[in-house]
């Protein structure tokens, strides 16, 4: 036996069930923990508070049809005009299954609110009876089913990097994909980017584990259909497993022989668009046009401003120079984002994932973490012919061509010069749990090689602890940055570009959103002008609405409106730094009378905030 199979084992689907159970569960929870001791941390950011309205509308419509089946006329909850009176509330933006999820959570799970936010709901927020009061603040019942999804993250991550690799490198993948800054911010918000990242995951095994067993296919279908009711990132899912699914099979294309249609794709077909038009009451009094309008406002999607390398980009680039750099967003964004650590074990997994390819190609041998992957009796082809049941049966599956297409497909799409990219990483961030699978693909072949070694220089007892201590070394870095970078993920920036700042000097976006106000709310609230002249910037109603109903920040603090009319109004104003609005604090500066301000809020000397207050102001 090779030193290097006595070390590494089987996959981790081959260990026992119980121990699989226990770390799927320890490691979704312990992620939910992480994301609840730190989410408070967190500002409020503009979207993030519109869905919270919107997810309280929501209830109200279930508060009412409850209230109707009783009463025996549940058909009135189903009149377009009730239907629209709840439902149009973020539509034809988004579909509604976590803005629901949001509205429940609060429901059900905020404790009593601040007095103050009484007057704040959007509906009459009923009685309290049947609630469980486990979060004082109701913006932590709102964020909380994004963080199960989260936590559901870690454990799906998990069970597929199980699937080629062992139990240590599966954890090891279950933690990069947390432990990355951006994913972080995104995944305790009540926002949509975190749950569809799941989703895409989800989806992924099903397909992935349907090429052999028929029952996954189904799954596959009702997964799907979820996603496609969480984000519109779905719609793209299928084209990057078909990609796979063709490339699987391109012996018989080139033999111009039809190959069997997957019955993942057929389920997926039929289940997921019928779960879509059920889950939104919206769609209802008129499917057809309704749907229409959704698809068209993203395919007709405005360009918001965000800074990419120095250039504010909110317009598709004409000039091919422009066009040229515009491309390379995703990929540049990447590498100054993810975790190094975690870049450099990916691209271990990716070299092992080649040269599986290249030794197939050749119909050589391979080296340990290349033959476990080749010659794993759920890689290789069986004796059995393939069918529309097992369409992946008597082909190998392509493991590194599934998990290239599953990450560059969505970034390949962001890479197009036309693609709104205001959203910087998480519009991307579907490809990030599969870089972590293929980085414990890398964390096998780093912890074999480090075993070698050790056994060569006479030290066996070391050999044992190789897994667990090269995963280690390679997962605290990421869960060091992830941490040191929050509450403010969306302006990390990895030692690569030279931290927060600089990011900041290579002219990458800073922030948005209008988040990270957070920290100078007290503040704000201490030196507020007695005619509550406020200017918010970027820092909207539903977003302050909120900070009241948690008790952050006390009523009447007044609110100007936007624009430089809104600053020459106020007293008391903030900017929030971006690019496209660096001309607002010439503003203040001539408005005011002063170029001085009363506060600068920072991360390792990057400004995020700055706040100014009229001389003399009451």
């Amino acid at each position: 036996m090779k030193v290097s199979d006595a070390i590494v084992g089987r996959a981790g689907r081959h260990a026992s069930r119980t121990q699989r159970w226990l770390i799927t569960i320890a490691l979704a929870l312990g992620t939910i923990t992480w994301l609840l001791c730190t989410e408070g941390a967190q500002g409020i950011g503009r979207d993030e508070a519109q869905y919270m309205r919107a997810g309280e509308h929501y209830w109200g419509w279930f508060a009412e049809l409850a209230d109707n089946f009783e009463a025996g006329h549940t058909g009135a909850s189903f009149a377009p005009a009730t239907i629209d009176r709840y439902w149009t509330d973020n539509a034809p933006d988004h579909p509604v299954i976590m803005k629901v999820l949001f509205g429940v959570s609060w429901r059900l799970f905020h404790a009593a609110e601040d007095p103050n936010g009484a007057g704040l709901h959007p509906v009459p927020p009923g009685q309290p009876k049947g609630t469980f009061p486990l979060f004082k603040r109701p913006s932590t019942a709102f964020r909380l089913p994004a963080i199960l999804f989260a936590g559901l993250l870690a454990a799906l991550v998990f069970c597929f990097a199980c699937e080629f690799v062992p139990l240590v490198a599966a954890v090891g993948a279950s933690v990069l994909t947390i432990a990355q800054p951006h994913y972080f911010f995104h995944a305790p918000i009540a926002c949509f980017d975190a749950p569809i990242t799941t989703m895409a995951v989800a989806v992924g095994y099903a397909y992935w584990r349907s090429l052999r067993n028929p029952g996954w296919a189904l799954a596959g279908g009702v997964l799907f259909g979820l996603a496609l009711g969480i984000k519109h990132n779905a719609w793209l899912m299928p084209f990057f497993l078909v990609a796979h699914y063709l490339w699987m099979r391109r012996k018989d294309i080139l033999r111009l022989r039809l190959p069997p249609v997957p019955l993942v794709f057929v389920s997926m077909l039929v289940l997921g668009p019928p779960l879509f038009f059920a889950h939104w009451p919206w769609l209802w009094p008129s499917p057809a046009q309704r749907a229409r309008t959704y698809v068209l406002r993203h395919l007709q999607h405005e360009h918001y401003n965000f800074e990419y390398l120095g250039h504010n980009w909110n317009n598709p680039p004409t000039d091919l120079d422009l066009q040229l750099l515009r491309s390379t967003f995703p990929f540049v964004s990447t590498a100054l984002t993810m975790p190094v650590t975690t870049m450099l074990v990916a691209g271990f997994g990716a070299a092992v994932l080649l040269r599986r390819r290249k030794r197939q190609t050749e119909g050589a041998g391979d080296d340990m973490a290349g033959q476990r992957l080749t010659l794993d009796p759920e890689v290789i082809p069986q004796p059995h012919e393939a069918s529309w049941l097992r369409p992946g049966q008597d082909v190998d599956r392509a493991l590194g061509g599934f998990f290239f297409f599953q990450i560059l497909g969505p970034m390949s799409v962001l890479a197009v010069p036309a693609s709104p990219i205001f959203g910087g990483v998480k519009h991307y961030m579907t490809a990030y749990p599969y870089v972590a699978i293929v980085a414990a693909i890398g964390l096998v072949w780093l912890y074999d090689r480090m075993a070698l070694i050790a056994r060569a220089r006479g030290w066996p007892r070391l050999v044992p602890l190789a897994p667990a201590g090269v995963v280690l070394v390679c997962c605290l870095p990421a869960l060091a940055e992830t941490q040191r970078s929050h509450p403010d993920g969306l302006s990390h920036y990895n030692w690569l570009a030279g931290g927060f700042a600089g990011g900041a000097s290579l002219g990458m976006n800073r922030q948005f959103w209008g988040y990270s106000v957070l920290p100078k709310l007290a503040w704000m609230a201490e030196h507020r002008p007695a005619n509550r002249n406020t200017y918010w910037h970027d820092v909207l109603g539903d977003s302050l609405n909120m900070y009241v109903r948690d008790g952050r920040l006390p009523p009447g603090m007044g609110n100007t409106g936007v624009g430089e009319e809104a600053i020459m109004r106020s007293d008391l104003g903030i900017i929030v730094h971006e690019r496209h609005m660096n001309l607002y604090e010439g503003v203040f500066w001539e408005s005011y009378g002063t170029a001085t301000p009363v506060f600068v809020r920072t991360r390792e000397g990057v400004p995020l905030v700055t706040g100014y207050r009229r001389p003399g102001a009451p």
